[in-house]
């Protein structure tokens, strides 16, 4: 299928709680047919999408699904896609972004790769799921779960609704025949995990491959390959993802200026870190403040 290049956008999305990054709201269009498509986007987060009522159409440059009520569909980290309403009925569905990477945790490494990776390897269990009814069901009950524990806010729901996800993600990992997703090996994660500690505590100053190869006595060129084979991503990639989420954190818990976030979080040229910061988030670091202290309101 042709693509028009340029005409999708990145998009965005707002988390209630940067800190829990989540987000699950409900959409619902009136009795009427549209003919037309939504526009073409894509973004960082894995995406489930599961309808309540009536029915619509997802589509990616590979594939098209139609989904009735109790249907759902899963959309990998960067997948492009775009749907419509289909009919005449009136349609409600159920929409979840999840920053996949705030979730794994180090208990969860050898996962990291599969699910949040920039390939398009996880829209491909929606033709596995198919032939997991009681699946499908289980997801779309996790799915209204992890919505009302969100719109309730009850004391503890984020250990309610990452409960739910844990689940939802055990789930499709028992269902995968095909094993699509596809964990590190482990002993390549045994290698990387000091290389992943050493990171993390260098993020205030440079991280340099060489520098942290040569630590851990391998070659320079070998480690970029273990690397990326491991994380699903190049060592550069990863260690500007790594600092752009402690950028986040910092200009949402610390009253310092975008300077000094700059560079607390390794950058030596402020305008170098504006520039990362903005393609990474689609808007200045002090845009991304005052939309968050909005939501707070």
């Amino acid at each position: 299928m042709a693509v028009n290049l340029t005409a999708y956008d990145n998009e965005q999305v707002d988390y209630a709680d940067p800190n829990f990054r989540i987000k699950i709201w409900t959409i619902s269009h009136p009795i009427q047919a549209s003919i037309q498509y939504g526009p073409w986007h894509y973004h960082e987060e894995v995406e489930w999408i599961t309808v309540l009522k009536g029915t619509m159409t997802i589509e990616t440059t590979q594939q098209t699904y139609t989904l009735q009520a109790g249907d759902v569909v899963m959309l990998g980290s960067n997948e492009l896609h775009r749907s419509h309403k289909y009919g005449q009925s009136h349609l409600m569905y159920i929409v979840c972004h999840v920053d996949m990477s705030a979730f794994m945790d180090p208990s969860l490494l050898s996962y990291l790769a599969a699910f949040t990776g920039r390939s398009a390897n996880l829209t491909r269990l929606n033709d596995a799921l198919r032939k997991y009814p009681l699946s499908i069901q289980l997801i779309h009950e996790l799915l209204k779960q992890m919505l009302r524990e969100i719109t309730a806010r009850g004391r503890g729901y984020e250990f309610a609704v990452n409960a739910s996800l844990k689940k939802l993600l055990y789930t499709l990992v028992q269902m995968d025949d095909e094993q699509i997703i596809e964990p590190m090996d482990h002993h390549l994660a045994v290698k990387l995990r000091p290389a992943l500690a050493y990171i993390e505590q260098q993020l205030e100053s440079p991280c340099q491959i060489t520098d942290i190869s040569s630590k851990l006595n391998y070659n320079s060129s070998y480690f970029a390959k273990l690397f990326k084979k491991g994380m699903g991503m190049t060592f550069t990639s990863y260690v500007q993802m790594r600092r752009m989420k402690r950028a986040e954190q910092l200009l949402l818990t610390e009253t310092c200026s975008v300077t000094e976030i700059s560079g607390r979080v390794g950058f030596t040229s402020p305008a170098q870190f504006y520039q990362l910061f903005k393609r990474h988030f689609g808007c200045s670091p002090r845009q991304f403040v005052e939309k968050r202290n909005i939501q707070k309101m």
